[in-house]
């Protein structure tokens, strides 16, 4: 291919006859290098040993056909012998190449990564190993990077393997060298983030939540003033448009009494509902009280509703379940843009679920998105949170490093740049999760940038909330013929990769989500 990789300085062949008269590969010889590669690789092919042995016996020069020879033990499981065998061409041919990276191949199996420089020479490149060459086999320059990205991998250096892989990538992206390089960096990614999992949850600071919902098992249902209420109670979000619209005009202040009612129904009937497996058609009617509240701006409900999300993650996540952090904010914003202060106070409670509080976050974020002159407003609401937080001891159950991490994406999105010299105070305490954001120099390049994406998100009418989930929503697009109920077209949205809680559970454990991965 003669292509010259500049940033090394030297040509790559794949020629595989440049080197002959240096290894000693005569005319006739060069006939059967070929057949004996494959013939090395073939692991039944018994006799390939003996073959090779009388070769090297009349052609002493040659370092491949030794180097056959070692790779036709290893194949046959002979290690002891192709070592063996390696180390004889290192004594008679020590410049070498493949000689040397089945050595530095050892050094790592046998957990001495350490040592591979010895053999490879310091600076892992192949030019500062053979400075007098100008021309390598394609072969040798991905054996040698190959081995480069395992050693680097070895010692747990992201950086240097990644590099290594990336000169790989640019001479030879499809060469199975590189395939398999592409495998030992992306296994040492996963072992790094299993690492800075472990770290992080280590020192993850989450509060202890005190607020639960009784499992007492009773079937007292409420009494509503419209029988209409009932609809909520057998209908999930593919609910008949009409339906809805009935409910929306029933008169107001008796309507957002039903409503309370629902919720109350949630916390009293806990129990009797967590017994029995989850249904959509029958155990959306939360979501129903909470969007329709919204639909109507029941403003006078938001504290009702932020007392009934102060309740503990299991009975949230029951309820709500990825409604918390897709879709609730809309509720939170439409009912607490005249009210921030009942927000401001959700935040600054001790024992609040992680996620709910980042779905306060999320409704204060898109208020600066959409109405400018909140900004002031929300960079005050933010600033005595974090304030507070500094100020707060472990035992105060206020400090949260997930949402704290969560809190500083949504103000770089609403830029609220003033608020760094405070952050940097919350990364200096170790208060903010690193796993969420990265540590404080990322968040500065974020804040530093001259442009970023647009984070404003669409605000729904009810129809259009539930005609969005229906549409977008694995769980729910499965039940597409429902979604006609509806007489106007979705609004076209990204897919977010939704799976409804009585779905079976996609590992294959045959049990339902809800049962099985769902907190994974």
């Amino acid at each position: 291919m003669n292509k010259r990789y500049s940033a090394s300085g030297y040509h790559i062949t794949t020629n595989p006859n440049f080197q002959n008269e240096k290894f000693g590969i005569v005319p006739e010889l060069i006939k059967q290098m070929e057949t004996l590669f494959f013939e090395t690789q073939d692991k039944k092919n018994k006799t390939i040993i003996d073959k090779l042995t009388k070769l090297i016996i009349q052609y002493p020069k040659s370092p491949q056909l030794k180097n056959y020879l070692s790779v036709a033990y290893n194949v046959q499981g002979k290690y002891d012998k192709a070592i063996e065998v390696n180390n004889w061409i290192l004594t008679e041919h020590p410049d070498y190449l493949f000689a040397r990276i089945n050595r530095a191949n050892e050094f790592i199996t046998n957990g001495e990564a350490e040592k591979v420089p010895e053999i490879l020479g310091e600076a892992m490149e192949l030019k500062s190993l053979y400075p007098e060459r100008d021309l390598f086999h394609l072969a040798e320059v991905t054996g040698f990077y190959r081995l480069a990205v395992q050693y680097f991998v070895a010692l747990g250096d992201v950086d240097l393997a990644e590099n290594r892989l990336n000169i790989l990538k640019e001479i030879a992206p499809e060469h199975p060298d590189t395939e398999a390089a592409v495998r030992y960096v992306y296994i040492l990614l996963l072992q790094k983030g299993k690492e800075r999992w472990e770290e992080e949850n280590k020192n993850r600071i989450t509060p202890q939540y005190f607020k639960k919902a009784s499992k007492n098992i009773t079937t007292n249902k409420p009494t509503f003033h419209y029988s209409e209420i009932e609809n909520l109670y057998h209908f999930g979000l593919d609910i008949p448009k009409e339906k809805l619209i009935e409910i929306i005009a029933l008169p107001r202040i008796t309507l957002i009494e039903d409503l309370e009612k629902i919720l109350n129904d949630a916390i009293d009937r806990y129990g009797y509902f967590e017994s029995k497996d989850w249904d959509d058609r029958t155990n959306s009617f939360v979501l129903h009280s909470l969007f329709l509240l919204k639909e109507i701006n029941a403003v006078e409900s938001l504290p009702k509703i932020l007392s009934f999300l102060e309740y503990d993650y299991e009975f949230l996540h029951y309820w709500i379940g990825e409604h918390k952090t897709e879709t609730l904010w809309h509720c939170l914003y439409g009912l607490g843009i005249n009210n921030t202060d009942a927000l401001k106070q959700m935040l600054l409670k001790p024992s609040i679920d992680t996620y709910i509080k980042t779905s306060v976050s999320d409704a204060l974020c898109q208020m600066v998105l959409h109405n400018p002159e909140k900004r002031n407003e929300v960079l005050s609401i933010y600033s005595e949170v974090f304030s507070t937080s500094l100020a707060a001891s472990i035992d105060d159950n206020i400090i949260d490093s997930d949402f704290l991490g969560l809190a500083i994406i949504d103000i770089k999105d609403c830029n609220l740049f003033e608020l760094l010299p405070v952050i940097k105070q919350l990364y200096d305490k170790q208060y903010v999760g690193l796993e969420i954001i990265g540590d404080y120099k990322a968040v500065e390049k974020e804040f530093a940038k001259k442009t970023r994406r647009d984070k404003k998100k669409e605000l729904f009418s009810i129809y259009e909330l539930y005609n969005h989930v229906l549409n977008t929503w694995d769980g729910y697009k499965k039940n597409k013929e429902k979604i006609d109920n509806y007489a106007y077209k979705p609004t076209e949205q990204a897919v977010s990769n939704k799976i409804n809680r009585n779905d079976p559970c996609p590992c294959g454990s045959g049990k339902k989500y809800k049962k099985c991965c769902i907190d994974k």
